[in-house]
């Protein structure tokens, strides 16, 4: 196995096997391998057709997100995509188990997809703040219409392979022995059928638009940047040619790579993966707080909360008030049970002044040991207390609002009551680039 990839060839029919463990993310070196795989299938006139197979339980999970944001080394997933569309012989995506993301826009790229009954494919990006950036808006249109792409893509849930196939998203389900079918299916195919150039779910043009404006004022209330970003790409699957579909969607994406909301919900998902099961375990359920160690940081975090409630209502400000400005933040209900999001004068302060109280013990539970990093704070407290995911937990939320700027406000509310002392490791945070990421107590 070489770079993730192996390809050979069996009669005339080129193989691609992808092997990267555990979840054949599509990072930088395999998608530099299989650039080299398909630039050679150009080159081959004896190859009459590719199947594209995956390794392991899964087809392949989709870009490598722990290098979103970093120097991007080409080839772009993107361009690895349009290579595969391009080629001149057919190509076939064999899916064992999911194609998510990335690893579904490679199969889209593909000209045609067969797939066993307990696969599934989906573009989950919505969830992480973000648009599919690979053709994932202008192709997945093209083959199952807007209505159904838009609860894909907006909706960022997969679709099991029987689905699929009623919506033309998968050509063949199999029972089993999928590289035998696959290759088979190949050989059966008239020829290349690039995705691109299917027109038939776009040709009822109004049909299309009203799916779209069905959907715009839900998207819009959401306040979900990236499902508003991800609507403006589908839209112009209908009305821009291919190529300057693609470009809006390749803005889109480095729009929503920049902004707040991504740079929180990746956030999460990484530190929920990067946390000790001691203190938030997966189950079958989801994610639990594990006891003793996980219970003891969350029951600190909620005393220094139930503080800092406390301390805000002696100084005058009314229970609705508190509740607004924390449904406002992104609660799903406020402390004392009201739901509405009520902007005033006070809103932002207590907004800020609850998040630096639990901020300030987070930061002391860290240099305490009781955590490893600051990250695994905010993954409790959005499992535990109920913080927005879309702000990131409340350390990722200080971060991104300026902890220089909490520190020098928290200087002041210290005098109101201890919990607003800043410890030393916040201050520490707050002093250098990069604040909890880099920082260690």
């Amino acid at each position: 196995m070489a770079k993730g990839a192996t390809f050979r060839i069996v009669n005339d029919v080129g193989l691609v096997h992808l092997d990267a463990p555990p979840v054949n993310a599509l990072g930088a070196a395999l998608c530099a391998r299989l650039w080299d795989i398909f630039q050679r299938v150009a080159q081959d006139k004896d190859i009459k057709a590719v199947v594209i197979l995956a390794a392991g339980r899964m087809f392949s999970a989709g870009a490598d997100i722990k290098e979103l944001g970093k120097s991007q080394q080409a080839p772009a997933l993107s361009d690895l995509c349009d290579l595969i569309e391009a080629c001149k012989v057919p190509v076939v995506a064999a899916m064992q188990g999911a194609a998510l993301g990335g690893g579904a826009e490679l199969a889209m790229a593909a000209h045609y997809r067969i797939a066993l009954p307990q696969a599934v494919i989906g573009l989950p990006e919505v969830t992480l703040g973000l648009v599919p950036g690979a053709g994932g808006t202008q192709r997945l249109p093209r083959l199952v219409g807007a209505k159904n792409a838009l609860a894909m893509i907006i909706g960022g849930r997969a679709v099991a392979a029987m689905r699929a196939r009623e919506m033309g998203l998968i050509d063949r389900v199999v029972a089993d022995d999928l590289p035998l079918n696959a290759v088979a299916f190949a050989r059966q195919v008239s020829g290349a059928r690039p995705t691109r150039d299917g027109r038939d779910m776009l040709l009822d043009g109004a049909g299309f638009l009203r799916a779209v404006d069905d959907r715009r004022g839900v998207v819009a209330a959401s306040g979900r940047h990236a499902a508003q970003r991800a609507l403006e790409c589908i839209e112009g699957a209908l009305l821009l040619p291919f190529a300057t579909g693609l470009a809006l969607e390749a803005d889109a994406f480095a729009d929503c790579l920049r902004h707040p909301q991504s740079q929180a919900l990746r956030h999460v998902f990484l530190a929920e993966r990067q946390i000790a099961p001691d203190l938030l375990r997966k189950t079958d359920q989801g994610r639990v707080v594990a006891d003793p160690a996980g219970t003891a940081v969350v029951a600190a975090l909620r005393m220094a909360w139930q503080r800092a409630l406390e301390a805000l209502r002696q100084q005058g400000i009314s229970e609705t008030m508190i509740d607004g400005a924390l449904v406002a933040h992104g609660f799903g209900c406020g402390p004392y049970g009201g739901r509405d999001a009520v902007r005033g004068p006070q809103s932002a302060d207590v907004q800020f002044r609850m998040l630096a109280a639990v901020v300030a013990e987070g930061a002391r539970l860290v240099a305490a040991g009781a955590v490893a990093r600051a990250a695994d704070i905010d993954a409790l407290a959005v499992h535990a207390l109920g913080f927005p995911r879309g702000r990131g937990g409340p350390m990722k939320a200080a971060q991104l609002a300026g902890l220089l700027t909490l520190t020098e406000q928290m200087k002041l509310w210290a005098a109101d009551d201890p919990i607003w002392q800043a410890p030393p490791f916040l201050r520490h945070a707050a002093l250098v680039s990069g604040g909890f990421d880099v920082v260690t107590p």
